[in-house]
């Protein structure tokens, strides 16, 4: 049977995480030549997944919703490289000359940083679109100076069509993308068929041995839903928009865009880096197994997804679940991918456990601190530490990972004029290599008193109140602005550390952070409170590091 060994792969995937249900499909040039559901829809009703099984795609929704914007760019309403200002008609909030372009809307370079839409129980409840876009619409750095995802960025998509169109983008999309191509189990909201056939989402916080917990039904962020991530949809509906992406914008005979608009959604945009990888319009680009592979994730509270495809070849993979256990992880659509594409993973076992010559300028650490990424060689093997990749050299600047989620892409080292290693590419992430600053302390600065700065983090932007009382007494300010004490806390010698632990706002306890734990460390340093605080939460993969400077009030 063709697909055996593909059907084997995502068995092994989803038993060994006891993960409760799936639903797969593969696209071949213009059809959809194999579809299964595999577990459970609803656990408890012992009712199973199959390709018609509905789940929330969570941000698989962005590139559907970014072919409807281009078909608004083909009818010549804006043009990639207009300022998205002279559309919305509000101003981004940002102390920079430079301001984004629709490009870097797609591209997630617009200097706006990551953040999540709340998640609510009833619609009422929600802002407007427009209304939370105008509040979240923040820069923190220049556009085009980094890669940082940005779902505020794909809100601005709704309102872009909303302006371009006259009305709400659910609207335009469901009758010019879905409806064409004859996604008739997709929308953004549920009709009463679809509920029949939704999954039930699942939570938990680790792996296998921890307790499943069934989500209840949610509302993301704003009335309509967030086209960051609000579509319904089958693996079934999905192939079609792969089919669609695979043949030059056309399904069934229908253009639903113009070919030289799909080459370039499909092109390399904003590589990372020197590398061949990075971002198209909103498709993540990577060199995969030796292919260019366009691919996006999603997660939401409840379900993770996967929609991969490798052009030249007219291969894609479809794949959506109902579980999201905080680990980060996403279904592995890349490997599988390759299993559908009938070929084997290109692993060289003479390159791989070689120790490369120019090794003592490889290894070390990389990237920025708090977030880094180590090289070193273990058993004559070049490893990436912390993700638990083995590389394989293919020339002097580029190598293969294998293991971890990253198997089959391709890794570029970047050298500078004397040879040295400066920066790791990685898919859309790039890794400079890591030097540490001397931490410059004044430790006769007096530290007692009232602090007060600000932080972004992916539920907002939040002020941090710091009251010092002696050298084992401090408070800092939750998220709703509420004092409360430190755990463990000291503040001597230019140096204030300490933990403290609040529950997230009511508003965004929905993805699964039920308390947070932060870490605070700081100096003192021409008169005020620098460093960063640490945030984590019971969920796994859940870390985030954020700089902060204070000023005394």
């Amino acid at each position: 049977m063709e697909f055996e060994e593909l059907e084997r792969f995502i068995e092994a995937e989803l038993e060994c995480r006891k993960h409760p249900g799936s639903s797969v499909a593969v696209v071949k040039g213009d059809e959809m030549v194999w579809a299964k559901g595999f577990g459970y829809a609803d656990l408890e009703a012992k009712k199973p997944a199959t390709p018609d099984t509905v789940y929330r795609c969570a941000s698989v929704t962005k590139p559907v919703v970014t072919v409807a914007l281009l078909q608004l760019m083909e009818k010549g309403r804006f043009t990639l490289d207009d300022p998205v200002e002279e559309h919305l008609g509000f101003k981004i909030k940002s102390p920079y000359e430079e301001r984004p372009t629709i490009r870097d809307l797609l591209t997630h370079r617009t200097g706006m940083p990551t953040r999540v839409p709340p998640i609510l129980k009833k619609l009422e409840e929600a802002p407007t679109l427009r209304e939370y876009v105008e509040e979240a619409a923040r820069a923190v750095r220049p556009p085009g100076e980094r890669w940082e995802y940005c779902n505020t960025a794909y809100a601005m998509l709704g309102l872009l069509i909303e302006a371009f169109t006259g009305q709400p983008y659910t609207e335009y999309v469901v009758e010019n993308v879905l409806k064409p191509l004859e996604m008739k189990s997709s929308g953004f909201e549920l009709t009463h068929e679809m509920e029949k056939r939704l999954a039930t989402g699942y939570v938990r916080w680790g792996g296998p041995d921890q307790p499943l917990k069934r989500v209840e039904p949610y509302y993301l962020g704003t009335r309509p839903e967030d086209p960051a991530g609000s579509l319904y949809s089958t693996v079934v509906d999905l192939s079609h928009f792969v089919i669609m992406q695979l043949n030059g914008g056309v399904y069934k005979g229908r253009r639903i865009l113009e070919e030289e608009t799909l080459e370039e959604m499909q092109r390399l945009q904003a590589p990372a880096g020197a590398s061949r990888s990075g971002m198209a319009l909103t498709w993540f680009r990577s060199i995969h197994d030796g292919h260019v592979m366009l691919a996006h994730t999603g997660g939401m509270p409840g379900y993770t997804n996967h929609v991969a495809f490798y052009p030249e070849l007219g291969v894609g993979i479809c794949w959506l679940s109902n579980l999201n256990d905080g680990t980060g992880w996403r279904p592995p659509a890349p490997t599988a991918l390759r299993f559908a594409a009938g070929e084997a993973a290109p692993f060289n076992p003479e390159r791989v456990q070689r120790v490369p010559e120019e090794w003592r300028k490889l290894v070390g650490l990389y990237g920025e601190k708090g977030k880094t990424i180590r090289l070193t060689v273990r058993n004559g093997y070049l490893i990436i530490e912390n993700l638990g990749a083995y590389l394989e050299k293919v020339d002097e600047g580029r190598y293969i990972v294998h293991g971890s989620s990253y198997d089959g892409y391709e890794l570029t080292v970047e050298y500078d004029e004397e040879g040295n290693v400066k920066q790791l590419d990685l898919s859309v992430y790039e890794y400079p290599r890591y030097v540490e600053e001397p931490l410059k302390v004044d430790e006769e600065m007096p530290l007692k008193g009232h602090w007060r700065g600000e932080y972004h983090h992916p539920y907002g932007f939040y002020q941090l109140d710091l009251v010092i009382g002696g050298a084992r007494r401090g408070m800092a300010t939750d998220m709703d602005g509420r004092l409360t004490p430190f755990e463990d806390f000291t503040a001597e010698r230019g140096r204030v550390r300490g933990v403290y632990r609040f529950k997230p706002p009511k508003a965004y306890r929905g993805w699964m952070a039920e308390e947070f734990r932060v870490e605070v460390d700081l100096h003192a340093w021409e008169g005020r409170l620098q460093g960063l605080l640490r945030f984590t939460s019971k969920r796994p993969g859940d870390l985030w590091i954020v700089p902060i400077t204070l000023e005394r009030v």
